[in-house]
C-alpha cells in the first residue's frame, strides 16, 4: 500500500508495513477482527444464559416450595398415624388404621411432583437445563479469557507504534487508524458477562450418582467430568488429554479411581485448567488407556480448596470464592 505525500511522491505507507489493514475507514490490525467476533459472541451468549438461569432458578424455587409442602404433609400424616396407632394398639382395627395410613401416604406422593432437592439435578428437564448452562458457562469462560488476552496484545501493539509511524500519521490527518473496540467498551462487555453469567457459581447437575462439571482445559477445551469431594486428583481420559494437547505421557502404573475401579494409567502435566473462577496451573494429571474411555474424566474437590468450594443447597452448583483468581494444583 501506497499513501501520497505531495503531488508526484509517493512513500511507503507504515502502516500497512507494520500489519495493518484497511476496513472501511480505518486501518486496523487483523487480529482486531477476530476480537470483535468474540465480543459479539460473548454478548450473544449472555442473552441466551439470563433467560435460561431465571427459568432455572424459578425451576428450583418451585421444587422447594413443593418438597417442603410434601415433607410438611408427610409429617402430619405420621402424627395422624401415630394418634391412631395408639388408639388401636392391640385392637381389630390395627392392621385396618396401618393401611389407611400407607394409602394416605401413596396419594399424597402421587399429588406431589417435588423431589429431594439433592436429586432434582438428575430430572429430565433439569438435567437439561444444567448441560445447556454448563456448555454456555464453559464458552463464556472461554471467550472471556481470549477476549482480555487478545484486548491487552492489540492495545501493546498501538502503543508501541513508532516514531517513524507516529509521524507519518501527523502528517497524513486524512489517514484514521484504530482500535476498531475500545478498551472501556471491552472491559464493559467482559465484566457485564461476568456478572451476568456469574462464572463463581458453576452449573453441577446429575449423571446417576455423579456429580458433572464443565471444565476448560488448557484454556481452550470445553469437557465434562465428575466431580469427588474426597479426592485431590485430576483424572482425565485419553481423548481428553489429546485433545488438550498433552503427548509426553510417562510410563504405566496401577491406579485406582474414586469410584473404586483398578485399573492402569499413565501421568503428564497440563499446564491449565479451569473451573469457573479457579485457574489451576501445571496440574499434574492422570490418564487412563484408550479402554477406559467410557469411565470418564474426574477432578477432585480438594484441589480447588484454594477457593473455598461449597455445594449449593439447591444441589445444582458449586459456589467457588472469587478472592482467589490463580492458584497452583498445591496450594
Amino acid at each position: 500500500m501506497f499513501a501520497s505525500l505531495s503531488v508526484g511522491a509517493e512513500v511507503p505507507n507504515p502502516l500497512a508495513e507494520n500489519g495493518f489493514e484497511k476496513f472501511g475507514s480505518k486501518w486496523i490490525l487483523p487480529e482486531e477482527l477476530a476480537l470483535r467476533r468474540d465480543l459479539d459472541s460473548l454478548e450473544d451468549i449472555v442473552k441466551r444464559t439470563i433467560p435460561l438461569r431465571r427459568q432455572v432458578d424459578l425451576a428450583v424455587a418451585d421444587n422447594a416450595l413443593r418438597w417442603q409442602k410434601q415433607q410438611a404433609t408427610s409429617k402430619l400424616i405420621d402424627q395422624i398415624a401415630n394418634i391412631m396407632r395408639r388408639s388401636a394398639v392391640g385392637t381389630d382395627e390395627e392392621k385396618k388404621v396401618q393401611k389407611q395410613v400407607d394409602q394416605l401416604k401413596e396419594a399424597s406422593r402421587e399429588l406431589r411432583d417435588g423431589v429431594d432437592p439433592k436429586r432434582l439435578g438428575a430430572q429430565p428437564h433439569m438435567r437439561a437445563m444444567l448441560e445447556s448452562l454448563t456448555l454456555m458457562h464453559q464458552q463464556a469462560a472461554v471467550l472471556a479469557v481470549r477476549v482480555e488476552r487478545a484486548s491487552a496484545e492489540i492495545n501493546q501493539v498501538y502503543q508501541k507504534l513508532s516514531d517513524t509511524t507516529r509521524n507519518w500519521l501527523e502528517a497524513h490527518p486524512e489517514v484514521s487508524i484504530g482500535p476498531l473496540s475500545r478498551t472501556e467498551q471491552i472491559g464493559q462487555i467482559t465484566r457485564k458477562a461476568r456478572a451476568s453469567i456469574d462464572l463463581d457459581d458453576v452449573p453441577m447437575y446429575l449423571q446417576g450418582d455423579q456429580k458433572r462439571v464443565g471444565v476448560v482445559l488448557s484454556d481452550q477445551f470445553p469437557t465434562v467430568v465428575t466431580i469427588c469431594p474426597k479426592d485431590n486428583r485430576l483424572i482425565l481420559t485419553s481423548n481428553m488429554a489429546y485433545t488438550a494437547g498433552l503427548r509426553n505421557l510417562g510410563g504405566t502404573v496401577p491406579v485406582t479411581l474414586p469410584c473404586g475401579h483398578e485399573t492402569k494409567a499413565r501421568t503428564g502435566k497440563l499446564s491449565q485448567v479451569r473451573m469457573g473462577s479457579a485457574t489451576l496451573l501445571d496440574i499434574s494429571v492422570i490418564v487412563l488407556e484408550p479402554s477406559d474411555e467410557h469411565l470418564g474424566g474426574f477432578i477432585g474437590l480438594k484441589l480447588l480448596q484454594a477457593w473455598n468450594p461449597t455445594f449449593a443447597k439447591s444441589g445444582i452448583s458449586l459456589s467457588l470464592d472469587a478472592s482467589n483468581q490463580t492458584s497452583t494444583a498445591s496450594r
